[in-house]
């Protein structure tokens, strides 16, 4: 009975360490998955320093999206370019209080400059400023993708045309001819300067559409986009696009269209009229090309303020004149893009603006971004953004961003199409603890202070937002 007895008790004890020894197994993966977590935010205490607690200015390697390399203060492709450009340059609506008021069939606008704003030369920017930029937006030979020119302000037909009165009207009349029927320079031209780069842009729009599940089925018929963007945009139904480069679709497809861009206005649901009419000037009347005289409808009020006067009022017409990239007359090149001197090392120019950074380097497949000392801000760092091009997966972006390639990666645009595909990354290996996932960025806890990321700015793609408060930690 005693032997029945200790055989009874010896399996009791037994149990009871299996018992224990399960409960403890459970303990420290739940452990392991909670360390993993908190290590996200305690990553420094090992490998780095905070920047709130003494951290160091330092270098965002960062993924920005695909990028085009024609981007400027006048024309954007793809959302890269927009992303890159809001860290160069600020819009009206960042510098100023723009009020309006109608008037008749018109309106009028006031457009008054926050006080000790300076560009990234140090110069202050002033209603000289913004006069500059109106009128440059307003030449014939502009062919930025702003619609300024496009307004009614009072007085811009008679500034692009270079006369007034009944020779105006007779201007007028010649310019609509010659956009009917084109002589082969005049098409040549429009191929060049506007169909070119609006459906290089129309490319990219394309691309996003694989990301995109309502244009799942559309997409599955066409799995190269080169072929989905012909089946879209080229006004030849014959032309396929198949076996073509990028380069020879859009070239192709930009000589079907030639001055008639009916087709191409219907796809954007913008207006080339205007622009096309400018190149006209430009063909018969050169000397007009930069425009003459003064315009009436656009007048400095003082030294910050530009009020603007237009015969017809469109709602479409104030964000017009917010949404413009402001940039200063000292070296600001022009509206074509051709070089000028003073280059630097980007081998082309920018305009100088009046963003947190200034471009200091541009290499084939990288963007150098340096601090703008004059910009004002509370954050002091990143002092430099190095910007690597690419055409990147989201899992792609993430497992850089663990080895180190990227701190930082945008994938807004393939956040919600790839969300399992992310999860599923987000959960193996080192993507454990050394990514971590805020709206569609992607970042590396330990190289980015994620206490200084504004999760608004995440959450809604602002990139500009997202850099401006950002600071880095200090990597031992």
């Amino acid at each position: 009975m005693r032997i029945q007895y200790k055989n009874w008790f010896m399996l009791f004890v037994l149990l009871c360490v299996v018992v224990a020894g399960l409960y403890g197994i459970s303990g420290r993966l739940a452990g392991n998955r909670e360390g993993a977590e908190n290590r996200k935010e305690v990553w420094a205490v090992s490998k780095g320093k905070s920047a709130a607690a003494g951290g160091t200015r330092g270098t965002l390697k960062l993924y920005a999206g695909e990028l085009s390399g024609r981007a400027t203060a006048y024309h954007w492709e793809t959302a890269g370019d927009q992303r890159v450009l809001s860290l160069l340059y600020q819009k009206v609506g960042d510098l100023a209080e723009v009020t309006w008021q109608k008037k008749g069939k018109g309106a009028v606008y006031r457009i008054r400059l926050k006080k000790d704003v300076m560009d990234s030369d140090g110069k202050l920017v002033t209603a000289d400023t913004l006069l500059y930029n109106y009128y440059m937006r307003c030449q014939a030979s502009y062919q930025g993708d702003d619609e300024i020119d496009g307004m009614s302000i009072r007085g811009l037909r008679a500034y692009r045309y270079g006369i007034t009165g009944k020779k105006l009207r007779q201007r007028v009349k010649k310019v609509k001819q010659e956009i009917r029927k084109p002589d082969k320079k005049l098409r040549q031209q429009a191929v060049k300067e506007l169909a070119i780069p609006v459906l290089y842009r129309e490319y990219y729009w394309v691309k996003t559409l694989y990301y995109n599940k309502s244009a799942q089925k559309i997409c599955d018929r066409y799995p190269e986009p080169v072929q989905l963007f012909a089946y879209y945009y080229a006004p030849d139904t014959s032309y396929t696009g198949k076996g073509k480069t990028v380069k020879q679709a859009v070239q192709d497809i930009a000589k079907q269209y030639g001055t008639n861009l009916e087709h191409l206005a219907e796809m954007t649901g913008r207006d080339y009229e205007t622009k096309l009419q400018g190149m006209a000037i430009q063909y018969f009347w050169p000397d007009r090309a930069a425009g003459a005289g003064k315009i009436q409808g656009i007048q400095k009020l003082d030294d910050r303020t530009v009020r603007i006067e237009t015969t017809g009022y469109r709602e479409s017409d104030l964000p017009k004149l917010q949404n413009i990239y402001v940039v200063t007359r000292q070296c600001s090149g022009n509206a074509s893009g051709e070089k000028e001197s003073g280059a630097g090392k980007s081998g082309r120019s920018l305009p100088v603006g009046t963003g947190a950074y200034i471009l200091q380097e541009e290499g084939k497949n990288m963007l150098r971004l340096q601090v703008n000392s004059y910009y004002d801000r509370e954050a002091v760092n990143p002092t430099q953004i190095v910007i690597q091009n690419g055409d990147l997966t989201a899992s792609r972006c993430i497992r850089s961003v663990c080895d180190g390639t990227f701190d930082m990666a945008c994938i807004w645009e393939m956040a919600e199409y790839e969300k399992k595909e992310i999860s599923s990354t987000m959960k193996k290996g080192d993507a454990l603890w050394e990514s971590a996932l805020l709206g569609g960025l992607v970042y590396h806890p330990g190289r980015v202070n994620a206490t200084t990321i504004s999760k608004e700015a995440a959450d809604t793609g602002d990139l500009g937002n997202v850099i401006r408060g950002l600071e880095m930690n200090q990597v031992e």
